[in-house]
């Protein structure tokens, strides 16, 4: 929590999340952020997700293979 003083607004809204191995806390952005870089979009299942992780090539090993499934989609995993 401390490393995300000063990041995003989370007066806005922030959701923690545990996955079994590894703690997310996801925050809405504040607004100066979201003027900054845009409107946020989800991008998974879609092709820039595949572009994304095709970059990130063997990376993606240390992923679990059911957050690889969410962003890219069942078929690859």
């Amino acid at each position: 929590m401390r490393q995300l003083r000063g990041v995003g607004d989370a007066e806005a809204g922030q959701w923690p999340e545990w996955t079994g191995r590894a703690f997310h806390l996801r925050r809405r952005l504040s607004v100066r952020e979201e003027r900054d870089v845009g409107p946020v979009l989800d991008i998974r299942r879609t092709p820039e997700a595949h572009r994304r992780a095709a970059r990130l090539g063997d990376l993606l090993r240390f992923a679990p293979a059911e957050a690889i499934a969410d962003e890219l989609g069942s078929a690859h995993g």
